[in-house]
């Protein structure tokens, strides 16, 4: 199932993109598909797959929004739990360089339901060639305890790292 949506998300933003002439982003829609792995190299590992929307300002700068859908695994005193989870999170993005490759800045904020809940931020730093983006950074997700597994009450607090592909779509007009 998810890679039947990944395909049918790549085939949209390619005839998306079929008309677009510019190198780099121009004002107006702009949106992106991607999937991402994180994970915090010990207990927790998950993908995640998703779509961003929103205004293109400027050369530069993006604001917008989108969701994605998490599937992972928690690894707890010898057992293996899975989750499924939803993110709905709002986003502003900073294209460095008016150029075929461009570094950003993407910063995404929200909250996340479902097996896990709480609070999410990721801040991500990457490289834009073309439509395609390559980003590493941190996904910081304040959760109530997995399946009950703390015996504390209250909140974690999961600091994760993230590896994330998109591909653009939108916002390259001339």
């Amino acid at each position: 199932m998810k890679k039947l949506y990944i395909a049918v998300l790549m085939i949209a933003a390619i005839g998306a993109s079929a008309q677009e002439k510019s190198e780099f982003p121009t004002k107006g829609y702009r949106g992106s598909g991607f999937i991402h792995y994180v994970s915090n190299g010990d207990d927790w590992e998950s993908y995640s797959f998703g779509t961003t929307h929103g205004y293109q300002i400027n050369h530069n700068w993006f604001v917008g929004g989108g969701m994605q859908l998490n599937f992972g695994s928690l690894f707890y005193k010898s057992d293996d739990y899975s989750f499924v989870s939803a993110t709905e999170f709002a986003a502003v993005r900073f294209d460095m360089l008016q150029k075929r490759i461009s570094p950003y800045l993407n910063f995404r904020l929200g909250i996340t339901v479902g097996d896990i809940t709480g609070a999410f931020i990721a801040p991500e730093f990457g490289v834009r060639f073309r439509h395609f983006n390559l980003g590493i950074g941190a996904e910081l997700q304040n959760h109530e305890a997995v399946y009950g597994l703390s015996t504390e009450s209250g909140y974690e607090f999961s600091e994760l790292l993230m590896v994330r592909f998109a591909y653009d779509f939108g916002g390259r007009k001339k």
